[in-house]
């Protein structure tokens, strides 16, 4: 038996004694089972992380929206997405063709190669920008205008303002993604509706409290004793138990997307109804403008009315696993907000989703992290290999720059950078920390050159 393991140890390839060495090494395999953990997430992230659902069955018919906008470089603006995003179809490619063909390691290492040339061959063709916005249908785009100049040519003006004039030229994709943000949107609110209690106690102490100060202020202008001022906290609460109803149920309103909309629909509402009245009050309806706010109006409740009905042919609806937010989708919010709410709804100072912006991140870290380690690789193991193979003055040189380059932080001169070049691009950050990160593997290798020249 000891002969047979010998003989085993004897044949196997370097990277094959690599994996029995970590096998052994607990922590080793935890830390790889770590990092494999995270770059599956990164790169099946919109499956976790995304507006649009991975199936819908709407209206008697199913739609794939995410698949549909997976390449299309109008929702996923970046580069390094569209890389990912056809990575995660190779990806069990490359794995089924590494063990499938495990015994014919010439066959493997020109199948994996086709597959990498095949995934960059779609990266580059899908770069371009050839798939379009599947909501965006050019023929009914160009009918509209044509039934636009026609009503030009025999009415001397545009077309009032019609919900069901402008439905009619919309594609399926275009509704169903008028609808899926309604209930998005919708979901979201409702989900945030269980933290109003305290965000609107907070905000409205908030507002007391600044105008307790304010009064305070003009109290004290007045030459009023201020002894005999109330303090902060009684005008506080003097001021909340005095306002109007009115004011106080307007005070800390959830600021959520849904309810934006719907306070601007109001608002809309409102500024049109009153321009109407106030068209009738003199007698001019028969101006062009009256016909236009009237119309207007219509527009707004015609399609508000469509979209609430229409919500209800959505019979089945399987979002992203974890949030229903693309990282660049607006997910509303205030920062006074985060302070209140669960993790998993936090936004951004951009008014972006975090939890999605971490999800796709792990993108860049993957990308950042092995093109820096490969960037120094290429640097450090050359100068290693010269300088543990020719020893002398070379190998004194290479020692005295190396102690040079480690006393320069890589942190530092990346900000040094990013300050004097006024750029945060990613390849920029790249080369940063591949020229500042190589001296590690050149001392290693040195020192391994020495060992198999003595």
């Amino acid at each position: 038996m000891d002969e047979e393991k010998v003989n085993e140890q004897q044949h196997q390839t370097y990277w094959e004694m690599v994996w029995s060495r970590l096998k052994r090494h607990r922590l080793g395999m935890a830390s790889l089972f770590v990092v494999i953990f995270f770059c599956i997430v990164g790169i099946y992230a919109p499956l976790l992380a995304s507006s649009k659902p991975i199936v819908v069955y709407y209206d008697g018919t199913w739609y794939f929206p995410l698949f549909r906008y997976l390449f299309y470089t109008g929702f996923y603006t970046k580069k390094i997405d569209l890389f990912f995003n056809i990575f995660m179809f190779t990806l069990p490619v490359f794995i089924l063709v590494f063990y499938a063909l495990k015994r014919v390691p010439r066959l493997r290492k020109l199948s994996m190669t086709l597959v990498f040339c095949i995934q960059m061959v779609l990266f580059i063709y899908f770069s371009t920008g050839v798939v379009k916005d599947p909501a965006a249908d050019p023929t009914l785009n160009a009918e509209r205008q044509e039934v636009v100049q026609q009503v030009i040519k025999n009415t001397g003006h545009s077309p009032y303002p019609s919900w069901y004039f402008d439905l009619k030229y919309m594609n399926e994709y275009a509704k169903l993604n008028m609808l899926l943000r309604y209930e998005q949107r919708n979901n979201q609110h409702q989900r945030l509706m269980k933290y109003h209690k305290e965000f609107q106690d907070a905000a409205l102490n908030r507002w007391a409290e600044k105008k307790a100060k304010k009064k305070k202020l003009e109290m004290l202008r007045k030459g009023i004793n201020p002894a005999k001022i109330p303090s902060v906290v009684e005008l506080r609460n003097s001021i909340i138990h005095n306002a109007p109803k009115d004011t106080l149920s307007s005070i800390g309103v959830m600021p959520s997307l849904h309810q934006m909309n719907q306070d601007h629909r109001e608002r809309r509402l409102k500024m049109l109804n009153e321009t109407i009245e106030r068209y009738r009050e003199e007698g001019v309806t028969q101006k062009e403008s009256y016909h236009y706010a009237v119309s207007q109006k219509r527009y707004i409740t015609d399609r508000y009315k469509w979209v609430m009905k229409q919500s209800q042919q959505i019979h089945f609806e399987f979002m992203p696993l974890i949030r229903p937010f693309h990282w660049e989708d607006d997910a509303g919010g205030e920062q006074n907000l985060n302070q209140y709410i669960g993790w998993t709804e936090l936004t951004r100072i951009n008014r972006k989703d975090l939890v999605a912006a971490l999800i796709f991140g792990i993108r860049i870290s993957l990308v950042v992290g092995t093109t820096a380690v490969a960037l120094a690789l290429a640097i450090g193991v050359p100068i290693g290999a010269f300088a543990g193979y020719y020893g002398g003055k070379f190998d004194i040189f290479v020692s005295r720059l190396l102690e040079i380059w480690e006393s320069m932080p890589t942190f530092f001169m990346l900000l040094l950078v990013v300050a004097i070049t006024q750029s945060k691009s990613i390849f920029l950050i790249v080369t940063v920390i591949g020229i500042f990160g190589w001296t590690s593997f050149s001392r290693y290798i040195r020192g391994e050159f020495f060992k198999q020249r003595n």
